[in-house]
């Protein structure tokens, strides 16, 4: 897993030997937390939900139905994907090869996802790389894993865990905001409501841990919950970076 920006030095990387878990619903803002505290620790990223979409993509460009259970395990089996830093804080994606960073963020990939990822099936082929990415890279030079069930199940023994959230209004609206700016025009009110659909699927694995600490980003801006996030850190594991 070689990563050029990120070299294993622990001189450089201040969190070194920790883990961090930032889970939520979908667009709860997690994933942009999740990058700026990589940037701010220099931390090793990994957006876990990545994983889930990189195989809905899969299926899709196969010709295949995300809810066949059967395909989906053998999809989650066969994928050949990899998390990259880009630099300047950039982070890609690639798919048997191919970065599909900006692809697997659309509207129809995300709500496929969603069918593939509470699949325990799916779940189990893709939870030993997840588990292994955080073991490997936790003692070179620190991990934070984004999620919903990061904390719970990937990372337990993670010394910081967090759990960012935000009304389903405020979600839609933000992710609205994200698929209009890439030109898609579905109505506010129905982004809502797919907001909510994913919820109702996705609330078995979304998990809050007793040791979490639970942010509402409801009223905040991304550096108010960035703020809030350092100030957690710092108290846990003492004013490091």
């Amino acid at each position: 897993m070689p990563d050029t920006v990120y070299p294993a030095d622990k001189t450089r990387n201040p969190l070194a030997g920790y883990a961090i878990t930032v889970d939520g619903p979908t667009s709860s803002g997690k994933g942009t937390l999740a990058k700026a505290l990589a940037r701010q620790y220099r931390l090793k990223f990994l957006d876990t939900g990545a994983v889930y979409r990189a195989v809905a993509l899969s299926m899709i460009k196969q010709g295949l139905n995300p809810a066949d259970t059967v395909a989906a395990e053998a999809a989650a089996k066969a994928l050949q994907f990899d998390f990259r830093h880009k630099g300047d804080n950039v982070f890609g994606v690639w798919l048997d090869g191919v970065e599909v960073t900006e692809e697997i963020r659309s509207l129809e990939v995300g709500s496929l996802a969603s069918v593939v990822a509470v699949q325990p099936a799916v779940r189990a082929a893709l939870k030993d790389f997840q588990v292994g990415y955080a073991a490997h890279w936790k003692p070179l030079v620190g991990v934070i894993l984004d999620g919903r069930d990061t904390g719970a199940r990937i990372c337990p023994e993670a010394e910081v865990k967090l759990f960012l959230t935000a009304d389903v209004a405020e979600r839609g609206r933000r992710r609205w905001l994200e698929a209009s700016a890439k030109g898609d025009a579905t109505p506010l009110e129905m982004v809502i409501e797919q907001v909510a659909a994913r919820d109702a699927r996705d609330r078995e694995n979304t998990i809050i841990c007793d040791d979490a600490v639970v942010l509402d980003a409801t009223a905040m801006t991304q550096a108010e919950v960035l703020a809030a996030a350092v100030r957690v850190i710092e108290a846990k594991l003492g004013t490091r970076g």
